[in-house]
């Protein structure tokens, strides 16, 4: 990781881990009915193609080691 913006760049770093952060609320709040849930599934998948688009603006190459098998 240390050849990635998100290992070198601290603002990038600390931009990158508060979109995860998010990302681990929205997963640990999924079909709980709280007031961090998202509702529904379509809801939470688009909110993690949201913040995947985030983290790929900031650094393609940490983003090509977190996104979907999918993806």
């Amino acid at each position: 990781m240390k050849d990635t913006k998100y290992g070198n760049n601290i603002e990038v770093k600390t931009k990158i881990d508060l979109l995860l952060k998010q990302n681990a609320r929205n997963v640990s709040n999924f079909m709980t009915k709280s007031k961090y849930d998202l509702g529904t599934e379509k809801e939470f998948k688009k909110a993690w193609r949201d913040i995947e688009k985030q983290i790929k603006a900031l650094d393609v190459d940490f983003y090509k080691v977190i996104k979907g098998q999918n993806d």
